[in-house]
Order: structure tokens, then C-alpha cells, then sequence
């Protein structure tokens, strides 16, 4: 596990830098506690300006399959592009050394189409826990995922990108969840969003 980490985290720093396309996968917003149900953010995407994201996961994670699609504005040209994807992730140790903090790898695939289309696969791992501060639950998050892009740009090129993710989860005691993510690196990005009632917890 500690080498799988090592390699993900030294793929991410050798990568080369995005070149203002809208990518689907970051930020991340999957961690060992991710919510099921239907989540909507507001979105500031690699590649774009603001938009809007939603999520949906048929069980609390992170085993099962996650969907999301998103719309924003490209920078630079400002016209509207739209992505989305379907992401798979599962265990890699639970209670690592004895602690509250489990990891997962997580996969998927997905496009996204403007001015330019891009078709994404990112491969990573993400480490978390969840604990109670007063009335509010609590699941940070952080960890790192590396891409394969297949781009239209300069002849259909491939390229590789490295990104570091961070996120965090709160549970209201209103029963609320507010959910935050964000992407450093190739592709710098953030969200911040609701998880809408029902589906599920965290």
C-alpha cells in the first residue's frame, strides 16, 4: 500500500500541466466515507470558469459506481462546455496501523466537450476518517490521482497529468451535509456543494 502511494504521489509531480480543457475528475469528491445519493456543486473546473456539478452514487462509499456531469464556461473563450463521467473505486486497508484512517483506490472514465473534446481516465488512491467535532460529523480527506488524456487538441495528442486532492465532508446537525473538494497541480480546481435529502448518508 505504502509503495502504491509513493508511485501515485511521484506520477503526480512529473506530470505535465493542463492546457486549459474542462476535465471531468477533479476535483475528486470520492473518499472512504462518500455519500450516496445526489449531490449538486458549484464548480470552478480545470480548464473552466464557473459552473455546476452534480453527483449521484448508488450506496455510501466508496464500493459501487459514481456518476456526475457538469457544465461550465471555458476560460479564456467563454463558451459552454460539458463533461462527465462514471468513476469505480473500492478497499485498500481499513483501520490502517491500528487508526481510524481507511484507503481506497478509485478509477473511472468520462469526456468532455467545448472548443476542444478530451476524453479522461484517472487512477488513484485517497485516505480518510471520520469523526464527530461538537453536533457535526466530520470526513477529511486528501490524497492524489494521475490522468491519461486523450485530447482533439494539436492532433488528437496524449498527454499525462498529475493532481493532488483534498475534500472534506460535514454532517449538520440539521442533517444537512456540505461538501468541499478541491484539485492542486495539472489541474486546479474547486467545488463546493450540498448533499441533497435522502439517498443515504455518509
Amino acid at each position: 500500500m505504502h509503495r502504491t502511494l509513493m508511485t501515485t504521489l511521484l506520477l503526480a509531480s512529473l506530470a505535465t500541466p493542463v492546457a486549459g480543457q474542462i476535465a471531468w475528475d477533479s476535483p475528486a469528491l470520492i473518499s472512504p466515507a462518500v455519500p450516496s445519493g445526489v449531490s449538486i456543486f458549484a464548480i470552478n473546473p480545470a480548464g473552466g470558469d464557473i459552473g455546476v456539478l452534480g453527483t449521484f452514487r448508488h450506496g455510501a462509499g466508496p464500493v459501487g459506481i459514481g456518476y456526475r456531469a457538469g457544465i461550465a464556461e471555458e476560460s479564456g473563450s467563454g463558451d459552454i462546455a460539458v463533461s462527465g463521467g462514471i468513476d469505480v473505486a473500492g478497499f485498500l486497508a481499513r483501520g490502517v496501523e491500528g487508526s481510524e484512517v481507511d484507503v481506497i483506490w478509485w478509477a473511472g472514465g468520462g469526456i468532455g466537450v467545448g472548443t476542444e473534446s478530451v476524453f479522461t481516465a484517472p487512477l488513484g488512491i485517497m485516505l480518510g476518517w471520520t469523526g464527530s467535532g461538537g453536533e457535526v460529523l466530520l470526513s477529511p480527506y486528501g490524497g492524489a490521482h494521475v490522468v491519461l488524456d486523450l485530447t482533439s487538441a494539436d492532433g488528437d495528442s496524449v498527454r499525462f497529468d498529475g493532481v493532488l486532492d483534498l475534500g472534506l465532508d460535514l454532517v449538520l446537525s440539521s442533517g444537512w451535509m456540505i461538501r468541499f473538494g478541491a484539485s492542486f497541480g495539472d489541474r486546479e480546481s474547486l467545488a463546493l456543494g450540498l448533499k441533497l435529502p435522502g439517498g443515504g448518508g455518509s
